[in-house]
């Protein structure tokens, strides 16, 4: 930008590489170098970076260039991202050449620094000027041209004479100046044509004079008139003179317009290590055991496995996937943890993990993590709402009902190292999760044994006196918050949700493999229509029926209403809670045995916000379903995006379900199968 701002500046010649990623491996294909860089040097160069560390995440560089042109491959190690490799090459290696420039110009007879608009109003006004002196050469030729045809149809009018005096004259020169009236013949009158027409005239032969087309002349003489107005226009007018010079330009880009041969690619001149990042979509997974790892999306969805889900969240044995988020590689991850304590790092900075990996534990990735500390949520923030965090907030649920509400702005710088999110009225308090929300949105606080409180944290109601009162205050970072729900004895809240959209399905999930699912709705009595359109009444009363659309709101700090039954005779409590925001998002539901399985959303009933029992989703009862032999441990929500078609591949009985034992079996008979590609 400099070079053609000012003058002055620097450039970058980039080699033409392609970035793989696929069955076969990892690799970045150079097909194209700089220009006066040796392949063999550079190469060389490449391998020292490795060597130093400068470069990393390379296995192996191979040279297959031939006659036809030069490849060279480098395979990039399968926890790497190839795009990063490729970058770290372009910083640090001669993959990228930079020149620097000195546009210096002769300008009105000086040397000056020329910048682009500079030397674009001089080729306009050079290309104008040339135009316009064209353009004053063709007028003049043509008003010649006119002014001798003139000469030629006054001749025809005394043709006679003009033939006489040609016969009578000497010379070519006397009869030049008989014309021209410097001379006089006897018994004929005096001529007056130019002296311009006058040597026309006697440069021809007279029997040309005599036979000639004055029909033709005049014709000629008519289209020289329209060429002179033309060019007097163009001379006259810059309109004319720069429409002139796109017409020409577009003949000239038609006659010689060949393809570019290199492309430009608008760089920053210093690059920080997020700029060697590229910005793409991921999936960030956390195990039980604190495992944590990302993954491209495209990748994730390769190796979904149906309804035990993905082999990529089963980390190791006993193990399973705590969370499974999306988002993108340049956006901010919030982790809070049980102890109410939050750490913050880039996606990006969460470890690679390949299709067998199980990442690197937690600890590894944020050293401060106390090993008492439990993660509960991973938060990301966009790049967007990071640079303008206005209007956002953060909401705080623990254990025993208390909602906190604080700004978004004051956790975003927050680091690794960590802060307090927020501080426990009670010594037994934990946190439970956190939600970005705005002041349009309203909170869900489910409890294990059925409730849920509805209420909007912004709400804002003047009393009588004059007196403002908000829901859920906002406060600072350090702060307890208020109560948010009443519980009973035994009771504790086991999820939230917080959303403004009232189609947004809520679905409520059992340890023992019921689900309920029901749109949050807008929480009012509404009429019971018919078929038609019309009211119903019961015959009963003869009362108009009515029904609530979805959760009932209730003010913060209330007990809530039942939203589940449960088999409480057998000790069934709500143990996750999801937001649905799209029926075919699944449910990826995990037992204490290891049973796996994947349940479309859409699969539940849809309530209407009464206290059902919901839909079983896995049958965990035993035989004579008296009582149960297992119950879910973890269930994850995976968007529709995520998922593949790849369940019936691993459940081999057919029975909806993938064992342990069907896991265990498709994962060495994939072993075995890449053994035998390698």
């Amino acid at each position: 930008i400099d070079m053609y701002t000012h003058g002055k500046g620097k450039f970058h010649v980039r080699s033409l590489c392609e970035v793989f990623d696929d069955s076969d491996g990892k690799k970045i294909i150079i097909t194209e170098i700089p220009y006066q860089v040796k392949k063999a040097d550079m190469l060389v160069h490449i391998a020292e970076l490795v060597n130093k560390g400068t470069v990393i995440g390379i296995r192996d560089i191979r040279d297959e260039s031939s006659k036809e042109g030069i490849r060279v491959v480098i395979e990039v190690k399968n926890n790497a991202d190839p795009h990063a490799v490729l970058n770290q090459l372009f910083k640090s290696s001669r993959l990228q050449e930079s020149y620097s420039a000195n546009v210096m110009g002769i300008l009105d007879g000086r040397p000056v620094l020329l910048t682009l608009p500079v030397m674009l109003d001089t080729y306009v006004k050079h290309r104008e000027s040339i135009i316009e002196r064209r353009a004053q050469f063709d007028l003049e030729k043509a008003q010649a041209r006119a002014h001798i045809l003139e000469g030629l149809v006054k001749a025809q009018d005394r043709i006679d004479d003009v033939i006489a005096a040609g016969k009578a004259s000497s010379s070519r020169e006397q009869f030049e100046s008989v014309l021209h009236g410097t001379q006089t013949m006897p018994g004929i009158a005096v001529f007056s044509f130019t002296e311009a027409q006058a040597k026309a005239i006697a440069e021809r032969r007279l029997y040309q004079l005599s036979r000639l087309d004055v029909e033709k002349v005049q014709n000629e003489y008519s289209e020289l008139q329209l060429k002179i107005s033309d060019l007097e226009d163009i001379i006259g007018s810059r309109s004319r003179r720069l429409s002139i010079l796109l017409e020409e330009l577009d003949v000239m880009v038609e006659r010689h317009g060949d393809e570019r041969r290199s492309y430009i690619d608008p760089m920053p001149l210093s690059m920080d290590r997020e700029d060697l990042i590229e910005e793409r979509a991921i999936v960030i997974s956390l195990s039980d055991d604190g495992y944590i790892r990302h993954m491209p999306v495209e990748s994730f969805r390769v190796q979904n496995r149906g309804g035990k889900g993905l082999k990529g969240v089963t980390t190791k044995d006993e193990d399973f996937p705590k969370s499974i988020l999306t988002c993108f590689s340049k956006d901010r991850l919030l982790i809070f943890t049980d102890q109410g304590r939050v750490y913050g790092l880039k996606a990006w900075e969460t470890p690679m993990g390949s299709r067998h990996s199980r990442g690197t534990h937690i600890r590894n990735v944020i050293e401060h993590i106390r090993e008492d500390e439990r993660v509960v949520t991973i938060l990301p923030i966009s790049k967007e709402l990071q640079e303008e965090p206005e209007g956002h907030f953060l909401i705080f649920a623990t254990h025993e009902g208390i909602v906190k509400r604080s700004k978004l702005e004051d956790y975003t710088r927050i680091n690794k190292n960590g802060k307090y999110a927020l501080k426990f009225k009670s010594a037994t308090d934990t946190l439970v999760a956190v939600r970005e929300a705005t002041d349009e949105d309203h909170v869900v606080l489910v409890s294990k044994m059925g409730r849920a409180c509805r209420f909007q944290p912004s709400y804002t109601k003047t009393a009588t006196d004059g007196t403002v009162s908000i829901t859920v205050k906002v406060q600072g970072r350090v702060t307890a918050g208020v109560r948010g729900m009443s519980l009973k004895q035994g009771d504790a809240v086991v999820g939230m949700i917080a959303t403004s959209n009232e189609e947004t399905s809520v679905l409520t999930l059992s340890k023992y493999g019921m689900a309920k699912r029901s749109r949050l709705g807008d929480g009012e009595m509404h009429d019971l229509l018919d078929e038609n359109g019309n009211t119903t009444v019961d015959n009963n009363t003869q009362k108009i029926k009515q029904y609530r659309d979805g959760y009932r709101k209730t003010s913060r700090g209330a007990g809530g209403v039942l939203t589940m039954k449960l088999d409480v005779d057998h000790g069934d409590e709500i143990v996750r809670v999801h937001t649905i925001p799209d029926d075919l998002d699944q449910l990826f539901l995990l037992t204490s045995k290891g049973m796996m399985i994947r349940v479309r959303a859409n699969q539940t009933k849809a309530t209407s916000g009464k206290a059902t029992k919901g839909t079983r989703v896995m049958e965990l009862r035993n035989k004579d379903k008296g009582g149960f032999t297992d119950e879910i441990i973890f269930s994850a929500r995976l968007p529709s995006i995520l998922v593949e078609d790849e369940f019936d591949a691993m459940d081999t009985d057919n029975d909806g379900v993938v064992s342990r034992e069907e896991f265990e079996a498709a994962q060495a008979v994939e072993a075995l199968t890449s053994g035998e590609e390698e």
